[in-house]
């Protein structure tokens, strides 16, 4: 695996590429993978043109969204350029030609950034990265966001990624009784996926000030492993599988 990360030197982004160097070196340092830091405002036209094109080479379901809007910087300029005047850009290779993925992205309504998947690389290291963000969980919680209701008929999407001192939470969803629901989305799901919404949610009422009880709490999985079911029944956390059904 490798990481290309583009940037400008004369952009107005160095604390943010002071943090990236950081993430650099531990991820190296853990993990074996190289990451190679390109200003790309010294390019050639045609090196440009080349890394552009690699861009778009990434399935839209996997990227998302490619072009900056007024709320939301990303690889490309509204003019399709490199948007490296506004922000870094992450691109990542798994021995090939062409990169697998790219950051900033936005699927739908989840947004991650640079430093949002550095973060994550380093956490999961590469493995983790390609099963656990791997190309199933983004794009699942794109739909969950933008169709709730395959949940729960009433369910209404507030925020993905949100913050807490216990990690980011993957979905917050609100019923129709206006309770929370704290969604935590796993390929595969082990007991780890329940302590884990369990922590998050606690976190998140630390922060929010919401009651507890105030919330409900999920874990949203395509395959599980070992004893979840009866696990999310003694912790209380509901549990869902993904399930495609054909209809034609």
């Amino acid at each position: 695996m490798e990481v290309k990360i583009l940037y400008s030197r004369d952009a107005d982004y160095h604390a943010r590429l002071k943090t990236l160097r950081k993430f650099s070196a531990e991820i190296s340092k853990r993990w074996k993978i190289k990451v190679r830091f390109i200003d790309a405002s010294r390019l050639s036209g045609d090196r440009l043109e080349e890394f552009k094109s690699a861009i778009r080479s990434i399935p839209p379901q996997v990227r998302g969204k490619i072009v900056s809007s007024r709320n939301y910087r990303l690889p490309l300029s509204n003019g399709r350029n490199l948007n490296i005047a506004n922000t870094p850009i992450a691109l990542v290779y798994n021995g090939g030609r062409y990169p697998l993925d790219v950051y900033p992205h936005l699927m739908g309504t989840f947004y991650m950034d640079v430093e949002g998947f550095m973060a994550r690389l380093l956490e999961e290291g590469p493995s983790g990265y390609f099963i656990v963000r791997g190309l199933i969980e983004d794009p699942l919680k794109k739909i969950l966001a933008d169709a709730p209701h395959i949940l729960e008929e009433g369910l209404t999407y507030l925020g993905c990624e949100v913050k807490t001192p216990a990690g980011n939470i993957d979905l917050i969803l609100r019923d129709r009784n206006g309770k929370l629901l704290i969604v935590e989305v796993e390929t595969s799901a082990s007991d780890f996926a329940v302590s884990q919404v369990c922590r998050l949610a606690s976190g998140y009422s630390k922060v929010s000030g919401q009651p507890p009880n105030s919330m409900r709490k999920a874990v949203v999985c395509v395959n599980h492993e070992g004893p979840l079911l009866n696990t999310c029944m003694g912790a209380g956390v509901e549990l869902y599988r993904v399930r495609c059904e054909r209809i034609a």
